[in-house]
């Protein structure tokens, strides 16, 4: 069963992005839970992270960062801030990274403070730039854990969202203009959970064995009706995610924030598969993603397209 399992030491602190609401309000109690393990909490400033930090009271410290993902800039802050905390003896190097922010649109004619496509950006531009980041401040073995999603499967979400569509990543983080397809927003979210597995697999491959080295895995944390993840859509569309369809938590993984907040803590602390790598975690259990989430020429020019519109690393380390 989940989230009954005794909880291990863990002497490094603790990275979560997106802990303001939806999981990642009901990851930060669980996460705190574990003995010794500061919490460090990327999120916009504002009521909400000051909530998500009381609610994590129990860690041995809590630490918010103020990090909005639509900004690179802000991102590369925000690592920066926890690489001077480790240096500096203030904070444990960092032993777990979670991240758990993401969003989706109705359309992709929006954009990020850098220009990019809004989804791809925060999605996968975000943690690309986070990780890379950070770098010098995890500790040997530090564990990341990206949040994947169903929907790349693209027959897998009961209609509500449309199959992923792979392209040069170049033009996936290029935004639609004033025409663009009213329903290319569901598109491109399920495309950046691809994405997520594609990086999943090249980190390991580049940093799996390298110093420091890195665990990585994906977790799924089903359908999760309720959550904010449908602000971005039609009002029609948020009504039924939020008052419609939380009636299917009767069929299997489709959960709510709680329980898949239990399995993704056991994952991220090693309570569960503490010797996986690249895998992919649905509500605890290790899934076998679709086919196409296995594509080495893709999973190699995804990160060297991140590198490229980023900056991180820098073109030198880069080469």
């Amino acid at each position: 069963m989940l989230g009954v399992m005794t909880v291990p030491d863990i002497t490094g602190s603790i990275v979560v992005t997106g802990p303001t609401r939806g999981l990642g309000r009901a990851l930060v109690p669980e996460l705190a839970a574990a003995p010794g393990a500061p919490l460090v909490l990327l999120g916009r400033p504002g009521p909400a992270l000051e909530a998500a930090a009381e609610a994590g009271a129990a860690a041995d410290r809590v630490v918010t960062v103020p990090c909005d993902l639509a900004s690179l800039a802000q991102v590369r802050a925000a690592a920066s801030t926890v690489r001077a905390a480790v240096a500096g003896g203030d904070l444990p190097p960092v032993a777990a990274l979670v991240s758990n922010a993401g969003l989706q649109t109705a359309d992709r004619r929006q954009a990020t403070v850098d220009g990019f496509e809004l989804t791809f950006g925060v999605n996968v531009l975000a943690p690309h730039t986070l990780l890379e980041s950070l770098r010098p401040a995890l500790a040997d073995g530090a564990h990341v854990v990206l949040l994947g999603s169903g929907t790349h499967h693209g027959d897998r979400s009961m209609g509500l969202v449309d199959p992923p569509r792979w392209e040069d990543p170049r033009d996936l983080a290029r935004p639609d203009g004033p025409d663009g397809d009213p329903r290319a927003g569901s598109r491109a979210y399920a495309t950046s959970k691809l994405a997520v597995l594609y990086q999943a697999h090249e980190w390991d491959r580049r940093h799996g064995a390298g110093r420091p080295a890195l665990r990585v895995n994906v977790h799924d944390p089903g359908l999760m009706p309720g959550t904010g993840l449908a602000r971005g859509r039609s009002a029609v569309e948020q009504l039924a995610w939020s008052w419609l369809l939380p009636a299917l938590r009767v069929l299997p993984r489709v959960t709510t924030p709680r329980r898949s907040a239990r399995a993704l803590a056991d994952l991220v602390l090693g309570r569960t598969h503490p010797r996986l790598r690249a895998g992919y975690v649905v509500l605890g259990e290790v899934t076998e993603p679709s086919p196409a989430a296995h594509d080495p020429a893709r999973e190699r020019e995804l990160w060297q397209v991140c590198a490229e519109l980023t900056g991180v690393p820098a073109p030198s380390a880069a080469a």
